[in-house]
């Protein structure tokens, strides 16, 4: 319960509780008796011993988990549940409940009662409640007006809640009531993530810490990427500090608890970019990979749930035009021509070209090369409008057998040679007839 003083000469005053789910009280106080420690279950079946158990105060620990009378004894719990005495702790994410209610204190009747409840941050000010349009006739002597508000928390920092009432007292006197009750919102979650690139394929590892005092139980962590990438999870969610064993481990990795004071589970994400898709300039230049979801419930299962802020790549240079490989042979014989086909893509608001493609013969130490064009050295492109793709085959022919790469294959401006792109070195097996 929190209150604030109704003001001298004031006939109302506000009385605002937290509405939460209760907590289980452990007593502390229970009695304890070292023959606890030493004594076991079966020696209760001594008459003697029995006796003298039953004789002395039954308030030890270790009598309320061998002799049960109920079931939920076995706990070590009074079975007491404990409403707070303040606002408690609020994070960010969950849902602020609160039961207002508005007395008077007076022996005589108020009229034209106005009620008003706002929750104030730095950033914004939400009307909760607020019936001074259409005022209540009267709140009688000794009598109360109730409500409950709710509002979900998606700030932190200082939260004040506002109560204001504003009536007319037994003297026809107009008379204002503000009440300010206040609190503080914190964060129960630090997200941290890291982005690793392999083989142009983009990886996320997202850790999640329990900021708070008590267990938080997962409901579910969701990425939702940009548009047109698609995500998969590789590796289930797991918590570096679970060293549980026995039957019941399987289950409580299930739960995904984690632990308080710092307790983290790991994420691991792949990123997949459809083949095909149109890419405009703006996503081209972006590094956007999605925003991370995460729900979760407290011991108790109230809910809460937060999403992070647009999670970041890393930057890469945008390419004007680029060139890749889209096709290659399932078999590549020796000395055999076959075709790789490629894509020209243009990806700025403009028309490219005429371009050309062209392959050199050696490597940059003058070692010919093991796949090599098969017939002139380049080819040209037609002019790209913007945002266009284009296709075109290359005839190569192999050289040597084995594992060889394709490399030297460069985009150039046909009229002034200036370079656009070079083809990422591709790897092929090839085989003897």
């Amino acid at each position: 319960m929190s209150s604030g003083p109704g003001g001298t000469g004031h006939s109302l005053a506000f009385r605002v509780m937290r509405l939460c789910r209760p907590a289980l009280q452990v007593d502390l106080g229970l009695r304890f008796d070292p023959m606890d420690l030493v004594q076991g279950e079966d020696l209760h079946d001594s008459e003697e011993l029995q006796a003298s158990i039953e004789s002395r105060d039954k308030e030890g620990p270790y009598w309320r988990r061998s002799e049960l009378e109920k079931p939920i004894d076995a706990l070590g719990l009074p079975g007491l549940l404990v409403l707070p005495q303040t606002f408690g702790s609020i994070y960010l994410g969950e849902s602020f409940c609160s039961y207002i209610s508005v007395g008077n204190h007076s022996n005589h009747d108020v009229r034209d009662v106005g009620i008003k409840a706002e929750l104030q941050t730095e950033r914004q000010r939400v009307t909760l409640y607020d019936n001074t349009k259409a005022p209540m006739d009267f709140i009688c002597a000794g009598g109360r007006h109730d409500f409950i508000i709710e509002h979900d928390i998606k700030e932190l920092g200082p939260h004040t809640l506002v109560c204001m009432a504003v009536y007319t007292d037994a003297d026809a006197e107009r008379k204002y009531l503000p009440q300010y009750f206040k609190f503080m919102a914190s964060n129960p979650l630090s997200v941290r993530t890291k982005v690793r690139i392999v083989k142009d394929t983009t990886y996320l590892e997202a850790c999640i810490e329990n900021s708070t005092k008590s267990l938080l139980f997962l409901d579910h962590v969701r990425f939702d990427p940009q548009p047109p990438m698609t995500v998969s999870v590789l590796e289930v969610e797991s918590n570096e500090n679970d060293e549980s064993e026995g039957p019941l481990s399987g289950l409580l990795k299930q739960i995904k608890v984690i632990k308080a004071n710092g307790g983290t589970r790991h994420f691991l994400y792949q990123f997949h970019k459809p083949a095909g898709v149109p890419v405009s300039t703006k996503a081209d230049g972006s590094n956007t990979l999605g925003k991370l979801e995460i729900m979760w419930r407290t011991t108790l299962g109230e809910p809460g749930r937060l999403q992070t802020q647009q999670i970041l790549g890393n930057p890469s240079p945008r390419k004007e035009v680029s060139l890749r490989i889209v096709e290659i042979p399932s078999r590549i014989l020796l000395e055999r021509p076959f075709l790789v086909r490629m894509s020209v893509s243009n990806h700025t608001d403009r028309t490219v070209g005429p371009l050309q493609i062209s392959m050199s013969q050696d490597d940059a130490q003058g070692v010919p090369r093991a796949i090599v064009v098969n017939g002139l050295w380049s080819m040209t492109v037609p002019q790209l409008d913007p945002l266009a793709s284009t296709d075109v085959n290359l005839s190569l022919v192999a050289t040597a057998v084995g594992v060889q790469k394709i490399t030297g294959v460069g985009l150039t401006d046909r009229r002034d040679g200036k370079p656009y792109d070079a083809l990422t070195a591709t790897e092929v097996f090839v085989e003897s007839e």
